[in-house]
């Protein structure tokens, strides 16, 4: 089983054996049995003195899917090439094979070493044709020793009596492709964070927006804790449009298990992926179908109203033992799906579903070899299915025209190192197929304009000139030469612990042309992450708080749609988003102009400094890491906030956490609440790292400590306790735990900054409570602001009058289907409204995010956070902001 504190991907290994299945029966149908007959001559070898060679193939015919399919020497061909020692710059191997009929069709595979070796070069465009051919990289130059390669040639349907040619040669290596690098001017919209209760983590961000503007992002937890989704308006025709990203709707976790189930988690988490249909009539509501992947299979959702409600389709895949599903819609019904199967790397598979993702009866093999599934796209126009797949050694596109059933591959490059997780395909609206990839270092693209079977010389977008290690690139394609490429970059010369990381972002409305040029601009607004990236998957030991991947999407009016993932606050990665408010769009005719309509919505309002820095959702806390806990509890955090008393030699730090029950104190329990100084623009792993804690492991004599954190090269945190606080105290009656420590002990610690004193900025605001054991009880939040050192007496303006927070009645109630309830906030603050049943449990929540000052108005429908209709009953609004927990009770009467 996958944990939950991981996500599975497994990179493809260079040495993975291949799967060879000798199918007699599609033999015999093809009426060509008889003795193996090998190349003549088997073998030939190029060298400094001779150029080239050649053979003619056997007489092989029939009808085969792949290499997997056939049989040597009777309906596929084998030649030996070497490549002797000697000195070959600027030099490269094509090797190539002709025929006479175009109605028949060879597909040519080269492998190394032997047939059983990786492929390092493939060509298979497909009938009407008379030739194949595919180049092989001599990197290095210099060849010590004796290079063996297998040319495979295969009948995919070829009639008897049409023999191939074959011939290999060193040519000349074409020029790179170069391009211009110019500085970005978009503007993009101020990052801001989702958020969903009990989630640990929300990495990997899927995005997708429909046609109607309709844009859903959906992160992991891990496996089996299942997937978030969260839906935005990006429909500039929309009375709440919604151009910075402020305003999420949480649509709860689709792969949920049905409501009731006492085991907890979900149906996935692994990994999930998003489409959207592209419905034919104008007032139809496009359908989501969202992919999450379990243990041994992926499970399938979809909804028809705009993901209110989902239907589940637990396990949809043929095969067992699934890895690294995604998804690609086509028309009102068809979505495509994806795989690798089995674990750790045989073959890669394309399932079709007619009906939306309820069930997908139509299976493809793309590649029976171990490579890594890049991802998957549809040209909507002619209905051909593109996917990118890799080996640790080369990039190919494997296209399909008959719905998904057969597949042609075709090798992009074998210059680079690929594997790096992930190589992306996409397609332009003018048929146009664009790949991009990672060599660890810098970003390339390859386009096709001849659907994927030749591919155009990589071209480097981005400027390294600043960001030298760039890694994750994802792609967007529109208009002819029109792309958006994302991707994480570092000033560091390598993906190290040292390497503190942002988002870029490069665009070009040239990039078919022979010298393209890139406008590269940084669209984080603060540094994301700060150590080494894991590029390894499941496998990889190093830090994958970021996870594999991150996304980006197109509005309807072209404009730039960015999720990715970001831990510089948090204890683990957790999804934000960006969207581009100006400037050039992908779509060549949008608003007239080819341009994004200019739209600046003010910043969020930032969180008051009189309320608690850091705040959480009722009822999230857990047991066993999955099984909510649904009742006031001491695990429960609901707010932290942070002060300062004293002056002097006597000033003290003062850090207070609220739960939501705290009688009686139990023991067996620690209450922790961190904070960092000195961490440069707000990257708490680069500063000094910071904690305070109540331990009630001893009942009668508790324990307040203070001491440091480090994050660990694996993402990981250590905690190393330096000492006794001054102070602590449980209050039951106010459900808090207090702990007091000595600035001048925390400065003690102080290792990467100026010592610690009123004025002095903590980032890092975040709190854990926890039990120990295999089934502990814990809850986690997320990370909070920013506190000024004893702001409290240093603002110049004095604290405002006292205002209450207000949650007035719901109306009607009783109510039949729901009910409107207003909220009212005298400061700016995060606000968690949500809906309980007679229990505790949670039902819905209906608003998680800021608020501004006044009265906001909000209405509940009556249903689940999994779309589900609720029975009558009486149901509890609860209002969570600024500190203050309220409530009000609602009866529904079906």
């Amino acid at each position: 089983m996958i944990p939950l504190t991981t996500v599975d991907h497994v990179a493809a290994s260079r040495s993975a054996p291949r799967r060879r299945l000798h199918l007699m029966a599609l033999v015999c149908a093809t009426g060509v049995w008889g003795n193996a007959i090998a190349a003549s001559p088997p073998s030939g070898t190029l060298s400094q003195g001779n150029s080239s060679t050649s053979w003619t193939g056997a007489p092989v015919a029939g009808a085969n899917l792949d290499e997997s399919t056939c049989n040597e020497g009777v309906t596929c061909d084998t030649y030996t090439l070497r490549l002797a020692p000697g000195s070959y710059p600027n030099l490269r191997i094509s090797v190539g094979i002709t025929w006479l009929v175009p109605a028949d069709d060879y597909d040519l595979y080269i492998h190394e070493n032997t047939l059983d070796g990786p492929i390092v070069a493939q060509s298979a465009g497909g009938a009407p044709s008379t030739m194949e051919r595919a180049s092989i990289p001599i990197d290095p130059s210099t060849v010590t020793t004796t290079k063996t390669y297998i040319v495979h040639v295969v009948a995919f349907t070829v009639a008897p009596g049409d023999i191939y040619h074959g011939d290999a040669e060193l040519v000349a290596t074409p020029p790179p492709r170069t391009a211009n690098y110019l500085a970005g001017s978009l503007t993009f919209s101020q990052n801001v964070t989702v958020r969903a209760p009990i989630a640990a983590r929300d990495c990997e961000p899927s995005i997708r927006v429909d046609v109607r503007g309709n844009c859903y992002v959906s992160g992991i937890r891990g496996v089996p804790a299942g997937v978030d989704l969260w839906r935005f308006d990006l429909d500039p025709a929309s009375a709440s449009f919604d151009p910075g990203l402020q305003h999420p709707a949480y649509l709860g976790q689709p792969d949920a298990f049905a409501r009731g189930d006492s085991t907890g988690g979900a149906d996935g988490g692994g990994d999930v992926d998003l489409a959207v249909s592209f419905p034919t009539h104008p007032d139809s509501i496009p359908v989501l179908t969202l992919v999450s992947l379990a243990a041994a299979d992926i499970s399938s959702a979809y909804s028809f109203d705009r993901g209110q409600h989902f239907t589940l389709s637990p396990a949809v895949a043929n095969a067992p033992a699934d890895d690294r599903q995604w998804i690609e819609a086509d028309g009102p019904n068809k979505v495509y799906l994806l795989y690798r199967a089995p674990i750790p790397a045989t073959g890669l598979f394309v399932q079709r579903s007619d009906d939306h993702g309820a069930s997908y009866p139509t299976t493809g093999l793309v590649n029976p070899s171990g490579t890594t599934p890049g991802y998957i796209d549809v040209d909507h126009a002619t209905g051909a299915v593109y996917v990118a797949h890799t080996s640790s050694a080369s990039l190919t596109v494997a296209r399909s025209d008959d719905g998904g059933v057969t597949w042609k591959n075709n090798t992009v490059d074998n210059t680079t190192s690929h594997g790096s997780l992930f190589d992306v395909a996409k397609v332009g609206d003018d048929g146009t197929v664009y790949t991009v990839w990672s060599d660890q270092k810098d970003i390339y693209l390859a386009h096709s304009t001849d659907r994927g079977v030749t591919w155009s010389q990589k071209v480097r977008v981005n400027d390294n000139s600043v960001y030298h290690t760039n890694v994750f690139p994802w792609l967007e394609a529109g208009s002819a030469g029109r792309v958006d490429v994302v991707w994480y970059g570092t000033t560091d010369n390598a993906n190290d612990d040292a390497a503190n990381w942002v988002v870029l972002f490069a665009q070009s409305t040239d990039v078919s042309a022979s010298t393209p040029t890139f406008r590269q601009e940084v669209i984080s607004d603060h540094i994301i992450h700060g150590s080494n990236i894991s590029l390894g998957g499941l496998t990889g030991s190093l830090n994958r708080n970021l996870c594999d991947y991150f996304q980006i999407a197109l509005d309807p009016q072209g404009a730039a749609v960015v999720a990715f993932t970001d831990d510089h606050n948090d204890f683990d990665g957790h999804t934000d988003l960006t969207r581009q408010l100006d400037g050039v769009s992908l779509y060549a005719a949008a608003n007239g102009n080819g341009t994004v309509a200019p739209n600046y919505p003010p910043p969020l309002p930032y969180p008051s400094r009189f309320l608690p820095e850091v705040t959480d959702f009722a009822h999230d806390a857990v047991t066993g890491l999955l099984q909510p806990i649904p009742h006031d509890n001491p695990w429960d955090i609901l707010w932290i906030d942070y002060s300062c008393e004293g002056g002097g030699s006597g000033l003290m730090l003062v850090a207070t956490m609220k739960v939501s029950g705290l009688a009686p104190v139990p023991a067996g329990v620690n209450w922790r609440m961190n904070f960092t100084a000195n961490a440069p623009g707000g990257l708490s792993d680069r500063g000094d790292q910071l904690w305070v804690r109540a331990n009630t492991d001893n009942l009668a004599a508790p324990l307040f400590t203070y001491g440091t954190a480090i994050r660990n090269s694996d993402g990981s945190l250590t905690y190393t306790q330096r000492g006794t606080a001054d102070a602590g105290v449980f209050d039951t009656d106010s459900s808090t735990v207090t702990v007091k420590v000595a600035v001048s002990k925390l400065n003690a610690l102080i290792t990467h900054g100026p010592p610690i004193g009123p004025g002095s900025v903590f980032y890092g605001l975040r709190g854990q409570a926890f039990t120990s054991g295999a089934n502990a009880e814990r809850d986690l939040t997320r990370g909070g602001g920013a506190y000024v050192m004893c702001n409290e007496v240093l603002a110049a303006e004095p604290a405002p009058p006292a205002r209450e927070f207000r949650l007035a009645r719901p109306t009607p109630n009783p109510s039949g289907d729901g009910a409107s309830v207003d909220l009212t906030l005298p400061y700016p603050a995060w606000t968690e409204l949500a809906v309980f049943d007679a229990q505790g449990a949670r039902v819905r929540t209906i608003h998680a995010a800021m608020l501004p000052v006044g009265v906001t108005h909000l209405r509940w429908d009556g249903r689940t956070d999994h779309g589900r209709a609720v029975q009558s009953g009486v149901y509890f609004l609860r209002m969570n902001a600024g500190g203050r927990v309220l409530g009000q009770r609602l009866v529904l009467v079906r």
